[in-house]
């Protein structure tokens, strides 16, 4: 597919740790030369991720030795001989340095020259990729076994949409989404619709900003429409003249506008809803399918507060007397799928020393639960939940009801959905080893 000179570079990013791994995406997805289109923790997965979305710049860090991602790196150097391989190391050998050659990767990055060295890099590749008047003559990169809509597709899947929802949000017909979701199995090699979210959330294709133009949104942004749930009064005018400023387009909640639009229907699009010190009975509003919560505080959140936050959705908290500095940028994150807290709340959290099932606002999982929630990610069907654990299938039934109220879900997708944005699925792997038995499937910067 051709691009021109203006448009982003898609990048692809390997990282064991994951908070690193969702800073850099953050980093370089609040920059309009680049788009994020997937993230791994496995240097295994990342050829699977690169066949399906075709990258231009692949990001790797070797945090672990530098030997241990080359294979990979060679494997997409294989497939995608135009692909820029950028690797980060914290120490490299001579024979490092060989191999990395071999391997094919353009250039090293030592972790020491930190990030905004390693974005004025990515910046020079993104113009070496796109040269003023050669757009035309740029080599194909291979084609992506993924197109835009169906990524799109396979973001909603993941998240627990149905079918019809999922056709009311892109607005396209149910048929339209029924044969793409058939060829995105295919794709994928899965065959539910939990499988699937399990898969793309190993390929890190969950929580990528849409592609499709959403109605009431504005693609120059890259934020959707924004909902304002706020009393009048100066912190009010702050944010709509941060919104205006930034020419991001919002309407009030509950206003005629807002009810022309359609937001009240069953079926809305996406939206962030942006809430200044919100009450219980504002937490109904931001379960609405499509809509992102950004919370707006005028003093800082407790611990219990917070945790009560995340549980619910929310995705930024922004301190109301910087809401003209922060507001924008915390949208366009929370755009992207990243989550930002302003840093008395973050210090609260740290303070108390945060956890796995501390506090109310964190479901805390039994033993058996965590078994069947590990189950789900490997994408087993109630029946191989069952095998692989030794129990009935009426008892991991029973047992997966719990799990999905305690995680607020309706559904296996939901509810995996649900644990990988929490990280649930990260502190059952670093508690113990799972039981349940998985599926088998098919110095200085130099350039090379």
């Amino acid at each position: 597919m051709q691009r021109s000179t203006g448009e982003p570079a898609l990048v692809a990013i390997c990282c064991y740790h994951r908070l690193f791994r969702d800073a850099l995406a953050a980093a370089l997805s609040a920059r309009s030369e680049f788009t994020v289109v997937g993230d791994v923790g496995d240097p295994d997965d990342l050829v699977s991720l690169c066949q399906l979305r075709a990258p231009e710049m692949v990001l790797c860090t070797a945090g672990e030795g530098v030997d241990r991602v080359l294979p990979a790196l060679a494997r997409v150097r294989a497939h995608c001989s135009r692909t820029r391989l950028v690797l980060i190391y914290r120490e490299l050998s001579r024979g490092d340095l060989i191999a990395s050659r071999r391997a094919g990767v353009d250039t090293l990055v030592p972790f020491s020259h930190g990030l905004d060295a390693l974005v004025r890099l990515l910046s020079q590749h993104h113009a070496d990729l796109r040269p003023a008047g050669a757009a035309a003559s740029l080599p194909a990169t291979p084609s992506a076994l993924l197109t835009d809509r169906e990524q799109d597709i396979v973001a909603l899947l993941a998240a627990g949409h149905p079918v019809g929802l999922i056709a009311g949000l892109l607005g396209i017909g149910t048929r339209v989404v029924e044969n793409h979701k058939r060829r995105i199995y295919q794709k994928l090699a899965v065959s539910s619709q939990s499988h699937l979210a399990a898969r793309a959330a190993t390929l890190g294709l969950v929580g990528r900003p849409p592609t499709t133009v959403v109605h009431g949104g504005d693609p120059s942004t890259g934020v959707p429409l924004v909902v304002l749930h706020a009393a009048d009064g100066p912190i009010r005018d702050d944010i709509e003249v941060a919104l205006r400023g930034a020419h991001l387009p919002f309407v009030l909640d509950g206003s005629p506008e807002h009810h022309r639009l359609g937001w009240a229907s069953a079926v809305a699009v996406p939206t962030i809803l942006v809430v200044v010190d919100p009450v219980a009975r504002d937490w109904l509003g931001m379960t609405r399918p499509g809509t992102l919560a950004l919370l707006v505080r005028s003093v800082p959140m407790s611990r219990d507060e917070a945790l009560a936050a995340l549980a619910h959705g929310v995705v930024g908290v922004v301190a109301a007397t910087q809401v003209l500095n922060a507001l924008v940028p915390a949208l366009q994150l929370a755009a992207c799928g990243h989550l930002t807290l302003e840093p008395a709340t973050g210090a609260a959290l740290a303070a108390a020393g945060v956890g796995w099932g501390d506090g109310e606002g964190v479901p805390e999982l039994t033993e058996r639960e965590g078994d069947i929630l590990r189950s789900i990610a490997q994408g087993d069907t109630v029946r191989q939940t069952a095998r692989s654990l030794g129990i009935a299938e009426k008892t991991v039934e029973n047992t997966q009801a719990r799990l999905f109220r305690k995680l607020g879900a309706r559904n296996r997708a939901g509810a995996l959905a649900t644990a990988h944005a929490l990280g649930l699925l990260e502190l059952l792997a670093n508690s113990r080893q799972p039981r349940v038995v998985p599926l088998k499937a098919a110095g200085d910067t130099e350039t090379f």
